[in-house]
């Protein structure tokens, strides 16, 4: 059987991985105490904080964060349809309206002169995704958000351990949200993790996360959760969610994440396999990334420059080998429950129409980076022949 090379693979280390779950479950503390505590400051400083806030998905995070930002009814986010659709559904379902900010055809990614056009007076947030792993401009937008007195909120799906300007991406953006999905560099099985820039968001989001009541305050040194205080209080418009973490996804998270150097090193390795690969094409190009930036490579997302070559019939040629590139994510304005915020976004759909995304994971070699790019050449060769 020939050798297949997927998108996505999960990274789990299995034997660490049961011996935290027996721990967890001999221990009847399920939800959220010991380990969530112990992951939570594991993370802080890959993060590059210590006001780290887990919880049960990075569409958790989301939610939390355009809430403390002030998404609500009247107010609108300026927001990029070029992620994943969880980056702007909690937009909606938070009663904010969506300025869609276009994107540069060559990264996927807004720029601080689409964001601008889009801030008018009801503004609260900018929502931005760092596309597979890269980092967009994020001194210039934070920079900018700043100026026009609104909240920077990047969502870091994709940027577990990406660093730009030799930092950590959360620490450009008031609230940075990212995910320990199943498919992601480090995962939990499920999982995201909000990390907050200011004190009072940090205080905040820990209550929003648990329904109102900030759970920290009632653990024990542990971490273990010995009921909530007899003096809490929820107060009016803080009313939360049930978004906390358990202890059955940190114990997971817990054993995966002394491999992550490994894990995102080798990814930035195939990396450069493919950069040093395609440097000579006509045809295709890396998207663009800023200076500075440290992308963390979640798949490797080139843009093809030759009209001549068909995108889908190339990665319809590429997947018959087994080789399973794709597009990753669509526009979200093309989906019917955003259709009243449609607009022309010219740089949208030239980078939709024309990107495509290859496996660049831990479980490739620099080898195996090679063979794929030896085969999108051939297949690109051919069309121009």
């Amino acid at each position: 059987m020939s050798k297949t090379y997927p998108l996505f693979k999960v990274h789990l280390d299995k034997a660490p991985a049961l011996e935290g779950l027996a721990k967890v479950f001999d221990s009847g503390f399920i939800n959220e105490g010991e380990q969530v505590s112990e992951l939570t400051q594991k993370l802080q400083p890959i993060l590059g904080s210590d006001r780290v806030v887990l919880v049960n998905s990075c569409t958790s995070a989301l939610t939390m964060a355009l809430r403390l930002a002030g998404a609500a009814p009247g107010k609108n986010i300026v927001s990029s349809p070029m992620t994943c659709i969880a980056s702007n559904t909690p937009i909606i379902n938070l009663g904010a309206d969506i300025r869609w900010a276009d994107v540069d055809p060559m990264s996927g990614m807004v720029t601080p002169e689409t964001i601008e056009a889009q801030i008018d007076d009801d503004t609260v947030a900018v929502l931005f995704v760092d596309w597979a792993g890269v980092p967009p401009q994020l001194d210039e937008i934070d920079a900018l958000c700043k100026r026009k007195g609104v909240k920077v909120i990047q969502d870091a799906a994709h940027a577990f351990m990406a660093e730009f300007a030799d930092r950590p991406v959360s620490q450009f953006a008031d609230l940075t949200c990212f995910s320990f999905q199943a498919i992601k560099h480090f995962t939990c099985g499920d999982g995201g993790a909000l990390v907050c820039r200011s004190e009072d968001d940090f205080s905040r989001a820990k209550k929003l996360k648990w329904f109102g009541y900030d759970r920290e305050k009632a653990k024990d040194e542990r971490g273990n959760w010995q009921g909530q205080q007899a003096e809490a209080d929820i107060y009016e418009g803080e009313v939360g969610y049930k978004f906390n973490m358990n202890n059955v996804a940190a114990a997971i998270g817990l054993a995966q994440l002394p491999q992550m150097d490994t894990v995102v090193g080798q990814h930035r390795r195939n990396a450069a396999v493919y950069d040093k690969a395609f440097a000579g094409s006509n045809a295709l190009r890396a998207i663009t990334r800023p200076d500075g930036s440290n992308p963390s490579f979640w798949v490797y997302t080139a843009v093809l420059t030759d009209d001549r070559v068909n995108r889908d019939a190339l990665l319809e040629s590429l997947v018959s080998e087994g080789i399973h590139a794709g597009q990753v994510h669509v526009p979200n304005d093309d989906v019917s429950c955003f259709a009243r915020y449609r607009r022309d976004l010219p740089g949208v759909r030239g980078f939709s129409d024309r990107q495509i995304s290859l496996p660049c994971g831990w479980w490739l070699d620099e080898a195996d980076a090679a063979h794929i790019a030896e085969r999108v050449l051939t297949h690109i060769s051919n069309v121009q022949a």
